[in-house]
């Protein structure tokens, strides 16, 4: 991080946690139907009704309390930044803030039972918060407006023309949510059609404003456990380089033979440069504990830039259009180490060690010294248990710093001209191999990897060179074949639709149509969360038509099968497969609720990715969203459980526990100083709590069930290896 964070003092609740408040009560009205749609506040009073005493008592105190810290916000601007009321655009955020907080204080009025009754303040409007914030704002802020403009009638006639602006503020405002809980954070780099960027300054100038306050009010101290990261990324990047290197050995030393002759061909010199950038992120001296010049990251990132240079020349655009039986010896050499060093690019593994003993040393820290008392043994169901409660400690003990995503999202801003579009693979996100799958058919590497294209306005995206001189590589060596990439984005959705369309093009070109299967499987749509016109489907009868249908449906429903994957054959195994999980799985019940329709929806996925990956038997395989982080991490947890849960044993050892820890967390932890998204973990956890559960219990019946729909060796020891 660019600047230094610290703890906090003491738990004094934040303007940004109050402005998410504020967002949260004036949305009352709105219906809860996705997972994860609400949380905190705002929950508890959509259920108000159904709280104990108690919890309204809390509730009511954090209503209270944000009204309150809006307050001792304005007195801050008041008091210590005079200069900034003469600003237009604070002023506008500031009648934003008081807006929003006018629209709360009439929603809970009207939406819930908070303040009347039960309370003796009786309306919001009369409770001592709330009108002290409105006293202060009328007698000190407004008059200081009025001050700035010189007379109240310009100052009126300059509010009654800028409504509109204000009103902008005020949304912007009420997106500081999504914002703080780090969701579609990839608008910020993406632009409109016409090129206006999704999110203006006016959003920036607020996270800024309310960041800059709660450091002052909040008076953090101590260090912060994330500034740890930017040193852990630095060994990452010299242990990848590294194993690039190892891995292109021999198509570097090809090339080296006769490239030394050859300096002045600026195709050769680029990938000379680029050589030499890996070699020095290799170098444990430019590690950044022992040296104040650039740094291993750095040079891997100059190796990066230098790989993307030279897949995207004219030059090797011609020598690839060269059968390479025309090409002459040092040409051969050169295009074999540029797909080597893509295919390794895509699938080193890092340093994973030292990655998980900073996360245990994370998860010790938030438990007071001590790591949780770990059984050598775990079955998933208690596994899933124990991660539930290292997510809540870790995360609770974050909120006692800045929050990462915030900074994340701050630092878009500074670099805006570095990070122009939604690059992750670029933007501090690197693919890298996760496990194996391994049975007595086949075995094929799964891979970490965000979605691999440039998106830069919302109907333009682009694959990246890389990734498809990944794919090249198949080509160049005989023992690899496939890559089956799970792309689980929603091709039906505006923000996603141009990445997955960018993806179909790549599979139908004739290129890469045999080394690369594409499947998209959306895990956003109101299906997926049973949301909208899903909601009160509960008839199983009903429910079930609808699954088949949805994929039968294929991409009107947001579902992409590569040509690769047999049709009928597809079909027909997800004829089968329904009813056997209604039947081994839910008890062939005649009604399902909300909650067990997603349970059946996560089972089903699982089990038609072991169907794909089956048909398909790649080399590699990834399971990848838009950056790998949340979705793309709990399904290739959910896959690998999928794995445990079909061997015979099913029990996680402790490097297992911790490998599948790290698969879960360590992909939000680097890239978004955060752990995994809480609702898609809960989702998956909820699944495999079933799923093994009835797997455990009977096993060996729900296999001998399963074994026809698939090859006879598949299930022949069938396991994950990390």
């Amino acid at each position: 991080m660019a600047k230094k964070r610290k703890k906090a003092k003491n738990d004094e609740m934040s303007i940004m946690d109050a402005v998410d408040n504020l967002s949260g009560m004036a949305e009352l009205d709105v219906a809860v139907e996705k997972e994860g749609e609400a949380r905190g506040v705002k929950a508890n009073l959509h259920k108000l009704k159904d709280l104990k005493a108690e919890e309204k008592e809390e509730t009511l105190s954090a209503v209270k309390g944000t009204f309150k810290t809006v307050h001792k916000y304005l007195q801050h601007v008041y008091t210590k930044d005079k200069e900034q009321l003469k600003d237009r655009d604070m002023q506008r955020g500031i009648k934003a803030i008081m807006v929003l907080a006018d629209e709360a204080a009439d929603k809970l009025d009207k939406c819930t039972t908070l303040f009347k009754h039960t309370y003796k303040e009786g309306k919001v409007s009369e409770i001592k918060e709330y009108k002290d914030l409105k006293t202060y704002f009328k007698k000190n802020i407004l008059k200081r407006f009025e001050e700035v403009l010189a007379s109240e009638a310009k100052w009126e006639e300059e509010w009654a023309v800028e409504d509109e602006k204000i009103d902008i503020e005020r949304q912007g405002l009420k997106d500081l949510e999504m914002v703080k809980r780090d969701k579609e954070y990839e608008l910020f780099y993406i632009r409109h059609d016409d090129g206006k960027p999704f999110f203006n300054r006016n959003l920036l100038r607020h996270i800024k404003l309310v960041s800059d306050f709660d450091e002052i009010i909040m008076g953090f101290e101590g260090e912060d456990p994330l500034l740890r990261v930017n040193i852990l990324l630095d060994h990452e990047a010299q242990s990848i380089a590294e194993e690039i290197r190892d891995s292109a050995k021999k198509e570097i030393g090809d090339f080296y033979a006769d490239a030394i002759h050859h300096k002045e061909v600026p195709i050769v010199g680029t990938v000379l440069k680029m050589t030499m950038s890996l070699m020095l992120a290799c170098n444990p001296q430019n590690l950044l504990e022992n040296t104040m010049g650039k740094v291993c990251t750095r040079y891997l990132k100059d190796f990066h830039k230098f790989l993307r240079e030279v897949l995207s020349s004219p030059d090797y655009e011609r020598l690839i259009n060269h059968s390479i039986e025309e090409t002459d010896q040092l040409t051969r050499a050169l295009i074999n180490l540029i797909h080597a060093f893509s295919f390794a690019f895509f699938t080193h593994s890092g340093k994973k060690q030292e990655m998980l003993d900073y996360l245990n040393d994370l998860i010790k820290r938030a438990w007071d010294g001590a790591l949780p008392a770990r059984a050598k043994e775990m079955t998933t169901d208690n596994l899933m248990s124990e991660i539930f409660d290292i997510h809540d400690s870790v995360t609770e003990m974050l909120k006692k710093f800045p929050s990462g995503p915030l900074f994340k999202i701050l630092d878009i801003f500074q670099e805006r001209n570095e990070k122009e579009g939604f690059d992750p693979i670029n933007q501090g996100n690197p693919p890298y191999y996760l496990y194996t799958f391994s049975s007595s058919a086949f075995d094929a590497s799964c891979l970490k990897m965000p979605c691999p294209t440039f998106h830069t306005h919302i109907n333009k995206a682009s694959v990246l060179e890389e990734f498809k001189g990944f794919l090249r590589h198949f080509e160049t060596k005989k023992e690899l074949k496939k890559h089956l990439h799970f792309n689980l984005q929603d091709r039906t959705s505006w923000e996603e639709h141009a990445r997955c369309e960018a993806l179909e093009k790549l599979q139908n070109k004739a290129e890469f149509s045999k080394q690369l299967v594409l499947v998209t499987l959306p895990k956003k749509n109101d299906f997926y969360f049973q949301a909208d016109a899903y909601l009160k489907v509960d008839r199983s009868e009903d429910f079930l038509k609808l699954v088949e249908e949805q994929v039968k449906s294929g991409e009107e429903c947001g579902f992409f099968f590569s040509k690769h994957i047999d049709e009928k054959i597809l079909l027909a195994y997800v004829k089968k497969i329904i009813p056997i999980i209604h039947t081994h799985f839910f008890k062939k019940k005649v009604k399902l609720p909300r909650k067990e329709r997603l349970d059946f929806i996560e089972i089903f996925y699982l089990l038609l990715e072991l169907k794909i990956l089956e048909m398909v038997q790649p080399d590699t395989f990834t399971f990848s969203c838009k950056d790998g982080v949340d979705v793309g991490a709990t399904s290739s947890a959910a896959f690998f459980s999928l794995l445990k849960a079909l061997g015979n044993n099913g029990k996680w050892n402790l490097e297992e526990q911790d490998q599948l820890l790290w698969i879960l967390c360590g992909p939000a932890l680097t890239v978004r100083e955060r752990l995994v998204d809480y609702q898609r973990f809960s989702r998956m956890a909820s699944a495999l709590s079933i799923l093994s559960a009835y797997l455990t219990r009977d096993h060996d019946k729900i296999l001998k069930v399963l074994q026809p729909l698939f090859s006879a060796k598949l299930f022949q020891q069938i396991k994950g290896e990390f």
